[in-house]
């Protein structure tokens, strides 16, 4: 059975709607859902979420949404810590609304988002600050939460490269997250986002500790687990679906990965995260 967290065990009163509860470290956590949503901050180490039954690595520096209705849970967790806003139906604010349209649907593909360096120290301050009003609901505790959105829907996706270095490596790696399937010329990929080549290699290699190349083999990687657990296709139409010319190559990375081939795993479910 499927547990569900309860509103009451994390905010003051009825009249509060927001709150925040830090995770440091966030322990391995079983598939879970809630009674009110999350906007989740990446603030050190690394981990995997399956959300909704799809699987994402997380890295500093990336933040994500979590419906009410959404279920979720967190594994291979490497000294992962995780800042977690706490808010419940935007609708029942009581001092902004209308920001609805500023919380993405729920689209599993493209809720996992990086903010760039200058992004994530005004969500640091804001942070500070909410901590400061956490306990009682006013009007400054919903402006700077209007604040937070606002901040995070400006790092959505783009297919051009606009502002500094770190800003546009930050929107290649999103635009990696919706066209990993895609073959990749990375010559081409980082001229379209005014980078060298060179630069963003050891960018990337410095903010998540992996290449390009790398990052990329795990988003396919991981889009590869879900469809093996939630779909009937072959093995080798979802490797080459997710990128792998290769059936024995993808076996291979695929193993090294999860620690399980993608045939026991199609053959026992049982072995997945939940």
């Amino acid at each position: 059975m499927i547990q569900k967290l309860l509103d009451k065990d994390f905010f003051v009163s009825s009249k509060q709607n927001i709150t925040l509860e830090p995770r440091a470290p966030q322990p391995v956590y079983p598939e879970h859902t809630h009674n009110f949503n999350e906007i989740v901050i990446v603030t050190k180490g690394s981990g995997k979420h399956v959300l909704n039954g799809q699987l994402f690595d997380l890295y500093p520096r990336m933040m994500f949404y979590i419906h009410a209705s959404d279920c979720h849970l967190y594994e291979n967790v490497n000294d992962l810590h995780l800042t977690n806003i706490l808010f419940r139906d935007p609708d029942k604010f009581n001092f902004i609304n209308g920001i609805n349209e500023l919380i993405p649907c729920q689209n599993s593909n493209q809720s996992h988002y990086f903010v760039d360096k200058k992004c994530d120290q005004h969500v640091q301050a804001i942070l500070n600050q909410l901590n400061q009003v956490n306990e009682q609901p006013n009007p400054v505790q919903e402006s700077l939460f209007l604040q937070l959105l606002l901040l995070f829907k400006q790092n959505q996706y783009v297919n051009q490269g606009s502002g500094s270095t770190d800003t546009r490596v930050k929107q290649l790696l999103h635009w990696l997250q919706i066209h990993f399937k895609e073959p990749i010329d990375w010559d081409k990929i980082t001229q379209q986002f005014s980078l060298s080549l060179r630069s963003f290699h050891r960018h990337i290699k410095n903010q998540l500790g992996i290449t390009p190349q790398k990052y990329l083999l795990k988003l396919r990687l991981a889009e590869a687990y879900t469809q093996l657990l939630y779909t009937s296709k072959s093995i080798t139409a979802i490797a080459q679906e997710c990128g792998f010319n290769d059936s024995a190559y993808f076996s291979t990375c695929f193993k090294q990965e999860f620690k399980v081939s993608p045939l026991i795993l199609r053959n026992d479910p049982e072995k997945h995260y939940h």
